[in-house]
């Protein structure tokens, strides 16, 4: 694993624990709906403004949020199994 992986792998956890893991995905891995502790509401679009914030917040670069996705998906779905 590169240290690329290694901070989106990071990144993707400080997701997870900024929802508490109440996260909705769905087999296949599309992101349905997301809990934001912060705003306290569940919300269908609200899942890539937390990963846009989390992911600025580690100064990361706008094309790399899709690399912490694809993550948080994998840990969402390693959970579930």
């Amino acid at each position: 694993m590169t240290n690329f992986e290694k901070m989106y792998l990071r990144v993707a956890k400080q997701i997870i624990q900024r929802c508490h893991g109440a996260i909705k995905i769905t087999k296949h891995g599309k992101i349905i709906e997301v809990y934001d502790t912060k705003r306290h509401i569940w919300s269908h679009g609200l899942a890539g403004l937390i990963i846009k914030e989390e992911c600025r917040n580690a100064n990361l670069r706008e094309w790399e949020f899709a690399h912490v996705r694809t993550f948080v998906i994998q840990e969402l779905l390693k959970k579930s199994n």
